[in-house]
């Protein structure tokens, strides 16, 4: 490979790790439409994240499907760290 093709390849790769290190909106796998807005991204926090999941859908939210910096819904999915539901969150 050549310099350039590695220096190309760092830079994308680096780019990855700064998107998923500032996402904090997570949905879940068997979340429905729920989406939970944390202020961190630790394992600790996807945790926490998922425990509001669950009890706001009743039931097990399944493992992290996706993640975002913001969450938008109309029928107020969007939970925030605190377990209170919004229409939209953003800033994470």
């Amino acid at each position: 490979m050549s310099k350039l093709g590695m220096v190309v390849a760092l830079v994308v790769a680096f780019s990855f790790i700064a998107v998923s290190a500032k996402a904090k909106c997570y949905h879940f796998s068997n979340g429905g439409d729920v989406q939970v807005c944390v202020k961190g991204d630790s394992f600790a926090d996807r945790k926490k994240a998922k425990k509001i999941c669950d009890k706001a859908k009743g039931s097990d939210c399944g493992n992290v499907g996706s993640y975002s910096s913001s969450c938008h819904s109309n029928v107020n999915k969007c939970y925030d760290e605190n377990g209170k539901a919004h229409r939209s969150l953003s800033g994470y």
